[in-house]
């Protein structure tokens, strides 16, 4: 087929002609259809409205026929006397006369129905609550027609006409109801339809369907007011439209008529499915005609250009036989000229050399590198010619000849691939040859380099892999397999994720991916799972190769593992911020999560509590079972106090046996008190350390943020203080820091560094208090009672400074101070005479029991050893633990005699009475006040071999319980004050 514009103009106006034709045709048949569809329809509307009227006029006389009724009935009720027997009567005598289609009912004033014109049980019942009755309540003469309803006594589908009934007077007598069947209409619509496809319906004005044909049942009652025919009521009484019926979905031509002067609408419907079928076969006859104009144009136009392109074919193929040979001249030049251009652009030299070694083409880049020469001799040096006479004999002899040789090209060695490619005439022998050279001294340069890292990448410790822009795999080293276990072809062309092990979520390789995508670049932590299974962590890092254009071309990772190094750094993270004992943070952990915690609590405006624990009685346990009981306890008491507290506190163990609890965000101020019991009791519940039960209990100091400070150490500080305060006060209990408490901190640091010089200064006193035989009466021994002559505050007693002797150590040296002195004492006062002197449970505790040293003090002032009683405490020998025990009987081995102060003030024991082999019982006066329990204690301490001393006596009537009960010895102000040594001393002289 001819494709020449002329041939192309031609079939242009030919279609242009053959398309208005076909237009044309299509037009007028387009217009017959739709004046043959118009005409069917206006014939349709016609229908529907001449029915609309037929049916309008039947209900109307239905109407008007029950409305005469009711007019007839409502003048005999108003001239008759009016009374219920009068109404009935007079519509139980009528009742034949109104047929099936309604009745007549009347309502007394209140809505109560009297009297029915149809044998139905109404009378008495209210119908106060209808329309129709409501209606009639204000006074006039006006026609009322309800909406469509059932019956309350007959359940019959009705719709309802009322008047209101007067007297002559005007009083209102009732409301008079003819009740329409409904279900009658719609039998008289149904035999009124002229075909299937009709439709006939009464609807009142509401919206409500009162009677339909067809369909009656299922459409009574039911609201249209959605449908168009209920718009168009609204904008005109009568009219005809086209819609689809909302009960059957079907498309009709309807036409309604309000009924004059009442609630009813007339509406006729008429299917237009006919119209359609008409339609559809006028349109199916027009297709066909239309078809064949079409097919007849087609035809034509195939045919007329079919013979305008063979006459125009003939023509061409004319012109082209003219031109084709100075065409074929033109092209054969043109060509010679692109070869020639294309070679001497070519980066290497190209030549052709014939057999006598001249050169009979050259390209520049040959001028560029060899020079002008025509022959190969002129063009080379001796010594390369020589080299390369053996491979050109070659290739004149038949064979394609490629090797390299090195030049010096103006100062500088170079490398050129030679290739010699034969050249044949028609009988196949050799004529010349095509010469190819090219400088490739950079390509050498970039294959060593390659090599060398070739050789980097196949034998670096980092595992390395190479991959596209889309991530997958292109090449691993072998490191890579080494590290992970899989091989070079079981991951090539996989996914470079399928590595990792699924424990970052896909949020972390989107940030990845978005990291790599807009900087070329990503270094990172991730966890690869090994072929085997096992996870192992990676340092990883990408760096992506872009090309030309700045796309991403490649992606190189690098990476090692790290998953021991990171082990080890755990472990020594851990090391540094953990309890290697109970798991708990340490001091250093504790400290930086109580800092974050207040700059937390401070920012949410919410308070936080730090809790000081100190385990009363561990020391016990360490003592008695050892260290490694000591170690379960430490454990146990961990998991008690995590079990205490919410999982936002921090449970920390500063040393020791001391715990810190950091309770944060405290929205109750309820939860410390209720945390804090929780741990005491917990606490004090018995701990089961392997086959030993050890009891301890813990003492609980609290400070609040903001509250009491808002630094983390002098937080810590008040803590401290308030546990300190617990443990004074018995322990087992809680306390909170108040501002006294800083007080008197500051106050024992004062008294500490004051009791430091007391010692140099001589600023303590011995005082004694004498102990009676109360069956002579007699003194024969002391207590030596140590007093503070303060310089300020005056003569301080032992309770106001021991304890803080005690917390500081400084006990030691008072304790070595007050034996020295009480020895001196005793030497005064004369043989025989014995000395009480008090040893504090710390010197017991912390080896400040120098028995040896006191043997060699007691020699030294000619005193034997039983003339010093060593005073303990009942609490002493309760604890019992190895060294304590060791001490206490290193005095028994050295003739010392040993008194038991505050017996029966504790728990006591009769074990340890008879362990340590006690010589003195100090019984506390308490014990007075049941003499029978007074004499039973002496008895016993009598039958074991111990001597009673009675303290604290002040009254008469406790001496003579006390001498009834046999008691041995007394001491108390009822003998008189503790006294100094020289008037003791003058005491007994005059005794």
């Amino acid at each position: 087929m001819s494709t020449s514009d002329a041939y192309r103009r031609f079939r242009r106006r030919l279609l242009v002609t053959m398309s208005m034709l076909a237009l044309l045709a299509t037009a007028v048949v387009a217009w017959q259809l739709l004046s043959s569809a118009r005409d069917r329809e206006q014939a349709i509307r016609q229908q529907t409205q001449h029915y609309a009227r037929a049916i309008e006029a039947q209900v109307l006389s239905t109407i008007q026929l029950s409305d005469i009724a009711l007019l007839g009935f409502s003048n005999a009720i108003k001239v008759a006397p009016y009374t219920p027997q009068t109404v009935d009567g007079l519509l139980s005598s009528r009742g034949a006369m109104f047929g099936n289609s309604f009745w007549i009912t009347f309502l007394d004033p209140n809505g109560f129905a009297i009297a029915s014109s149809r044998d139905i049980p109404v009378k008495g019942i209210s119908y106060v609550d209808r329309d129709y009755f409501r209606a009639q309540l204000k006074p006039g003469n006006q026609l009322y027609i309800s909406e469509p309803t059932r019956g309350r006594i007959s359940k019959t589908k009705l719709f309802f006409l009322s008047r209101r009934v007067e007297s002559a007077k005007g009083d209102f007598l009732g409301v008079i109801v003819a009740p329409i069947d409904a279900s009658r209409l719609g039998e008289t619509f149904e035999n009124s339809r002229l075909s299937d496809d009709v439709t006939i319906a009464l609807i009142h004005t509401t919206g409500k369907v009162i009677a339909r044909a067809p369909l009656f049942e299922e459409t009574f009652n039911r609201d249209i007011k959605d449908s168009n025919i209920y718009r168009a009521l609204q904008t005109s009484p009568t009219g005809t439209i086209e819609t689809i019926s909302p009960i059957d979905k079907r498309s009709r031509i309807a036409s309604y008529r309000k009924l004059p002067n009442l609630p009813l609408v007339v509406t006729v419907g008429s299917s237009n499915v006919g119209l359609a079928l008409i339609s559809q076969r006028h349109l199916l006859i027009a297709g066909v005609a239309l078809f064949l104009i079409f097919l007849l144009i087609a035809a034509a136009n195939i045919f007329t250009l079919h013979s305008y392109a063979a006459s125009e074919e003939r023509e061409q193929r004319i012109r082209a036989l003219y031109v084709t040979s100075a065409e074929t001249e033109r092209k054969l030049a043109y060509s010679e000229q692109r070869l020639r251009l294309i070679a001497d652009n070519l980066p290497i030299v190209i030549a052709y050399i014939n057999r006598d070694e001249q050169y009979t083409f050259k390209n520049r880049r040959f001028a560029e590198i060899y020079g002008t020469g025509d022959n190969l001799q002129q063009v080379l040096p001796p010594a390369i010619y020589a080299e390369t006479k053996p491979f050109l004999d070659r290739a004149f002899a038949g064979e394609t000849i490629s090797f390299e040789r090195h030049i010096d090209r103006e100062g500088r060695l170079c490398c050129d691939a030679i290739s010699y490619v034969p050249d044949r005439d028609e009988n196949g022998n050799v004529i010349g040859l095509f010469v190819m050279a090219e400088d490739i001294s950079e390509r050498k340069k970039h294959e060593e380099s390659s090599k060398l890292a070739t050789l980097m990448y196949e034998n670096a410790s980092e595992g390395m892999m190479v991959t596209d822009a889309d991530g997958r795999i292109l090449s691993v080293n072998p490191a890579f397999s080494r590290i992970s276990g899989y091989a070079p072809d079981e991951v090539l062309g996989h996914l470079s994720y399928e590595l990792t092990s699924g424990q970052q979520d896909i949020k972390f390789f989107s940030r990845m991916r978005q990291t790599i995508t807009h900087t070329g670049y990503w270094e990172g932590e991730i966890w690869h799972q090994h072929k085997n299974g096992d996870h192992y962590l990676v340092s990883l890092r990408f760096n992506t190769v872009f090309d030309d254009h700045g796309n991403a071309l490649r992606h190189v990772a690098l990476f090692t593992d790290i998953t021991k190094k990171k082990a080890t750094e755990e472990a020594i993270w851990k090391q540094a911020n953990f309890d290697t004992l109970t798991g708990l943070p340490n001091r250093r952990m504790f400290n930086d999560r109580l800092r974050q915690e207040i700059k937390k609590s401070a920012r949410d405006q919410l308070p936080m509590a730090l809790l000081f624990i100190d385990l009363d009685g561990f020391k016990a346990v360490n003592d008695n079972l050892g260290h490694d009981f000591g170690d379960i306890l430490l454990k146990q008491v961990a998991d008690r106090l995590h079990q205490c507290v919410r999982n936002t506190d921090t449970v920390a163990r500063l040393g020791g046996d001391e715990f810190t609890v950091i309770l944060s965000e405290l929205k109750e101020p309820g939860d410390v008190v209720r945390i804090v019991q929780d741990i005491l009791h917990t606490l004090a519940k018995p701990f089961q350390l392997k086959h030993e039960l050890a009891q301890i209990s813990g003492s609980i100091g609290i400070a609040l943020f903001p509250d009491d400070a808002t630094d983390a150490e002098i937080l810590i500080k008040y803590a401290d203080q308030a546990m300190y305060l617990a443990k004074q006060q018995g322990r087992n209990r809680f306390s909170y820091f108040a501002p006294f408490m800083q007080e008197a901190s500051k106050m024992r640091i004062e008294l500490a560094n004051e009791l430091r010089n007391a010692l140099k200064n001589k600023e303590l006193r011995l005082l004694f208090q004498p102990i009676r035989n109360l069956a002579t009466g007699k003194v024969q021994m002391a207590e030596a009672l140590i007093r503070w002559q303060h310089p300020l505050r005056g003569l301080l007693k032992p309770a106001e400074f021991i304890g803080v002797a005690e917390n500081t150590g400084v006990i030691e040296s008072i304790g070595e101070w007050v034996f020295q002195e009480a020895a001196t004492q005793a030497a005064e006062f004369g043989n025989g005479f014995q000395v009480c002197v008090n040893k504090s449970a710390w010197q017991f505790r912390h080896e400040a029991v120098g028995v040896d040293h006191w043997l060699a003090l007691l020699k030294q002032q000619a005193l034997p050893p039983h003339s010093m009683i060593i005073e303990v405490t009942e609490s002493l020998l309760l604890e019992a633990n190895r060294e304590v025990v060791e001490r206490v009987q290193s005095l028994r081995d050295a003739n010392m005699q040993i008194s038991l102060d505050d017996f029966g003030h504790g728990y006591s024991s009769l074990n340890f009475l008879k362990r340590f082999k006690i010589d003195f019982l100090k019984l506390d006066t308490s014990f007075t006040e049941n003499q029978a329990l007074c004499e039973a204690i002496v008895s016993m301490a009598h039958k074991l071999g111990i001597r009673v001393i009675a303290e604290k006596i002040e009254t008469e009537a406790q001496l003579e319980i006390l001498m009834a009960a046999g008691c041995d010895f007394g001491q108390g102000y009822l003998f008189g004050e503790p006294i100094s040594a020289p008037k003791l001393h003058h005491l007994l002289i005059t005794q």
